[in-house]
């Protein structure tokens, strides 16, 4: 098993959350027929969600991950808006066995905050579980604050894509600061 003992990405989303033409609406650039940057806008999309994901250590689509622990969790750690979990196996002699999904149930702590429920009767003599989740906003449900920060990011590389030093706190990081996750897992 990983010797990983944060939950990890395993499966990212395949549609883009940000669409071409939302992009083009903001720039406004919506008019019928104009291609001319599509490419262009859409490679800006792609770094700008990249950006976001990348500062946050948040998936913007639901994305599947992979959490290997040493013992019964009871709190996704630094994982939060997590859909549902797929699957729980515990590992006994280096032999999976799946955990029946009633005698567990995800629990919503707080806003961002997800926990393992056990049922009262469940007793594993496991040496570890690997915990298969999928987390990350659904279609529609990215706060609004971190689409401004992509469309604010947009709007700056667009305008001007030349390289720049910024030595202040700019609005993006404002916007995106309270959604981080302060680790590199």
């Amino acid at each position: 098993m990983s010797q990983k003992t944060y939950p990890f990405l395993t499966t990212k989303y395949q549609a883009s959350p940000i669409s071409v033409e939302q992009v083009k609406g903001w720039l406004r650039l919506d008019i019928s027929d104009f291609t001319d940057e599509d490419s262009k806008i859409q490679s800006l999309t792609l770094a700008a969600i990249d950006y976001v994901e990348t500062r946050c250590n948040i998936s913007l689509g639901v994305s599947d991950y992979q959490w290997n622990v040493s013992c019964l969790p009871t709190e996704f750690i630094d994982k939060f808006h997590v859909v549902s979990i797929t699957k729980v196996e515990g590992v006994q002699d280096g032999i999976f066995t799946e955990i029946p999904s009633m005698y567990y149930t995800l629990t919503r702590l707080s806003e961002r905050r997800y926990g393992v429920t056990w049922s009262s009767g469940f007793y594993s003599d496991a040496s570890a579980f690997k915990i298969t989740f999928k987390a990350g906003f659904e279609e529609d449900k990215i706060p609004p604050r971190l689409i401004q920060a992509i469309r604010a990011l947009i709007a700056e590389w667009y305008d001007d894509p030349g390289d720049y030093v910024s030595e202040k706190r700019t609005l993006v990081d404002k916007l995106i600061s309270t959604y981080r996750i302060p680790y590199a897992g």
